[in-house]
């Protein structure tokens, strides 16, 4: 038996939802001897081994990787989201193999060359100079931003839709041990959330994730000025600007497909109505139900993400794996491979050694 990395027994018990006392239950061991082979105090028999691959349902040698476990609980995403527990171990797991499976299909497949501008708002300006900045970096032409995802994918940062169980988490941007930025988004979510949340990350990853940040900084609301900015340019949302009603505002959503919602609060942000107009129109909002689901006629159409599936395509299709193969190759079972992913067709470059 190959040497067990005893933090993989702690990420495959939380991505599969069941508690330290649960899995001990499970393979008939006690708590306090299970407690110990997790802090790699004790090392298990062949046997326990065995049950506990057989209980989680992962094979001998994703418990012998050497990966890094990243702790997104020790980032500021924790403090804007209210989550059970063990939800959010789970979403955090998940985050963590999709990471390494990332990491892994890499060392066959190269990306298109990061371009992630970095910004210190301290030093260089506000959230919108930054977001302008990357409008700039990223030649893109004025007016709304047709598909964000792909510009964010061209640019080599990999967005991953992701089932986060819970409608109350919209996503989260991190970066894997080389340095690789990745951007999850929650699949469940309307395409102009999507949208949003997307350029709410990019924010993040352009500002804030790998810097030094002033306790006293909100990076949530900068994120958000960041993330309007980019997709709604100040300049050109005034300068055709109406009279603020429900109908102008589902209007301006289709062409700049973001929620009503958001448009709304970009017009009281640039002094474009009054408290009074904008608690009005909120109201209005909320008794048709726009709040939670706005009309159908002005829904937006989700995004869609590709480097990842390609990724898995170039490996299926020009490299020959089966779906066995790349499964073992990711150290995972089919059932997951085919539950985490799906395939588009690819045109990534093999790295040759």
């Amino acid at each position: 038996m190959k040497s067990i990395n005893p933090e993989m027994i702690v990420l495959a018990r939380e991505i599969r939802g069941i508690s330290q006392s649960e899995l001990a239950d499970l393979i008939q061991l006690t708590q306090g001897m299970l407690s110990k082979i997790e802090k790699g105090l004790n090392k298990p028999s062949e046997e326990i081994f065995t049950n506990i691959c057989n209980v989680l349902e992962f094979p001998m040698s994703f418990f012998e990787q050497t990966n890094n476990i990243f702790e997104p609980n020790l980032s500021y995403y924790r403090k804007r989201i209210v989550i059970k527990k063990r939800d959010l171990l789970k979403a955090e797991g998940s985050m963590n193999l999709v990471r390494m499976n990332l990491e892994n299909l890499m060392t066959s497949v190269e990306l298109p060359e990061l371009n992630l501008p970095l910004w210190d708002v301290d030093d260089h300006g506000t959230p919108e100079s930054a977001a302008k900045w990357v409008r700039q970096k990223w030649r893109i032409p004025k007016g709304r931003i047709e598909n964000l995802t792909k510009i964010i994918e061209d640019n080599g940062i990999v967005v991953v839709p992701f089932d986060f169980g819970s409608e109350k988490m919209d996503g989260l941007s991190l970066f894997s041990k080389e340095r690789q930025p990745i951007i999850y988004i929650n699949n469940k979510m309307p395409g102009d959330r999507q949208r949003l949340t997307l350029a709410h990350e990019l924010g993040h990853l352009v500002m804030h994730i790998g810097q030094q940040i002033a306790q006293i900084r909100n990076v949530e609301k900068e994120a958000m000025q960041f993330a309007s900015e980019l997709l709604v340019p100040a300049s050109e949302f005034l300068q055709d600007l109406e009279t603020i009603s429900l109908e102008t505002l589902g209007n301006m959503k289709r062409y700049w497909k973001i929620s009503m919602g958001a448009l709304l609060y970009k017009a009281k942000e640039l002094a474009q109505v009054t408290d009074n107009q904008y608690r009005y129109l909120w109201q209005q909002m909320a008794s048709l139900g726009y709040k939670t689901k706005e009309p159908a006629e002005f829904n937006v159409s989700p995004e869609k993400a590709t480097l990842f599936k390609e990724m898995l395509e170039l490996h299926t299709n020009e490299l020959g794996y089966t779906k066995d193969e790349l499964a073992n190759m990711l150290h995972i079972n089919v059932k997951d491979l085919n539950a985490l992913y799906y395939s588009d067709n690819v045109k990534l470059k093999i790295i040759r050694n």
